[in-house]
């Protein structure tokens, strides 16, 4: 997101200087500070990596902070938040924006809320404006009901592969579905593989995690080795052929640690229809209920068989929710998300 905002920025030609500053991806003894155009990338060295690089000491960010007139962070982000705190007075001198990615009440994380909510209320007490990414993030947050008046929302963005789709229309082959992300155990994918037991379609799973030995036992356990695929270390030319040749997008995620789901975005700007799940986080916003897709119930598997059938069979539905999936991904565009940033960092 970050990516797409910080090149939309510098591509519409703004006058501003523009700094980054992140985590090294991988373990780093030292402070990276490189140049990407115009924009400037600050790599603090990281401790380890697990789910997230782990930084503790953000050398040179105070300075950064201090000669800024607009600080965006982006929560949840827990070292850095701590490193923050103790930069209130100049932060509420700035034009200090706060984009919200997750409630991390409803997500595994839930057990550090009481020692880091009283961090956050203090940063969004200073913040002049909140972005959350879909309504759903505000409507399902205890926290963010007392700011109602600084909450905007501008949702993720992304950059379609390929500006040439056509609506999809299903046709008699065999019906592919596709799976795209990451393999933990958050993505629900064993509901999917269970899912497909009973149904005569096909399955590719792309994606990398330390799931992939569980899920390729599972797919040979359920005898199901011929009909699902698991592909990793998939390329981008390799991956919009996936998107090409499927025929529906599932993503099954069971809890909101999915706070938004952007493979969505790909798969609708594919005319691929999409089921995904009724989570209080923006993936059912993402995609639409009876509109680009189904939305059923997490970790159930009838429900999502009996949604994957549906499409399968009833043609003319289908081809409605392709045309609908294309025009809702234009929603989404890059254009205009950079658009609302720029009014909320001039406002």
């Amino acid at each position: 997101m970050v990516k797409n905002l910080v090149f939309g920025i510098e591509k519409n030609e703004i006058d501003c200087e523009i700094t980054v500053a992140c985590n090294n991806h991988v373990k780093s003894e030292r402070k990276i500070v490189h140049h990407i155009g115009k924009i400037k990338v600050v790599r603090f060295k990281s401790l380890f990596y697990k789910s997230q690089p782990i930084s503790l000491l953000f050398r040179g960010l105070s300075k950064l902070i201090r000669s800024a007139d607009v600080v965006n962070h982006h929560y949840p982000f827990p070292t850095m938040e701590i490193f923050l705190l103790a930069h209130l007075k100049v932060l509420k001198k700035k034009k200090f924006v706060v984009t919200w990615h997750a409630n991390i009440e409803n997500s595994r994380w839930s057990w550090i809320e009481s020692f880091y909510n009283p961090v956050i209320k203090k940063l969004l007490d200073a913040a002049s404006v909140i972005v959350v990414t879909s309504p759903q993030l505000f409507e399902y947050s205890s926290i963010l009901s007392k700011y109602a008046d600084k909450v905007t929302v501008i949702p993720l963005s992304f950059t379609p592969q390929n500006e040439k789709i056509s609506p999809k229309i299903l046709t008699d082959k065999t019906f592919k579905v596709l799976f795209v992300g990451k393999l933990r155990e958050y993505k629900g994918l064993k509901y999917l593989i269970e899912a497909a037991k009973n149904l005569k379609i096909s399955v590719d799973i792309v994606g990398n995690g330390e799931l992939e030995n569980e899920l390729n036992d599972l797919i040979i356990e359920t005898n199901q080795t011929q009909k699902i695929k698991l592909h990793t270390d998939v390329d981008d030319e390799t991956l919009k052929t996936f998107y090409t040749n499927a025929d529906i997008f599932v993503l099954p995620s069971i809890n909101e640690a999915e706070a938004f789901g952007v493979v969505q975005l790909e798969a609708l700007s594919y005319s691929l229809p999409v089921i995904n799940t009724r989570l209080k986080s923006g993936v059912p916003y993402v995609s639409l209920n009876n509109v680009t897709g189904f939305t059923v119930e997490p970790a159930n598997v009838l429900e999502l068989e009996t949604a994957i059938e549906k499409l399968r069979t009833d043609t003319t539905l289908y081809n409605k929710f392709a045309k609908n999936a294309l025009e809702r991904s234009l929603e989404f565009s890059n254009k205009r998300m950079v658009e609302k940033y720029l009014a909320v960092y001039a406002n």
